[in-house]
């Protein structure tokens, strides 16, 4: 998976980080379980869906140090 995230934040409202931080511990749990199963469509689908939560927080003013800590939330939204 390729995205081009910008520069610059375009809003930085902390509750909206919340959410989706949120929404991607759900996807991330929902595609273990995908996983364990060996269900391949459902986690190519929550691969890609968690890749548009995270540059979503991107977008909201995510700042990539936060991921640095936790690599292996970073390597999980982009392995395929």
């Amino acid at each position: 998976m390729t995205a081009v995230f910008p520069i610059g934040a375009t809003n930085q409202d902390p509750e909206s980080l919340k959410e989706l931080a949120s929404i991607a511990r759900l996807i991330t749990y929902a595609r273990q379980s995908a996983k364990n199963l060996n269900a391949e469509f459902p986690v190519w689908c929550l691969d890609l869906a968690l890749g548009a939560v995270l540059q979503e927080m991107y977008a909201n003013g995510l700042q990539t140090s936060l991921f640095e800590e936790g690599a292996d939330t970073a390597n999980l939204a982009m392995a395929h």
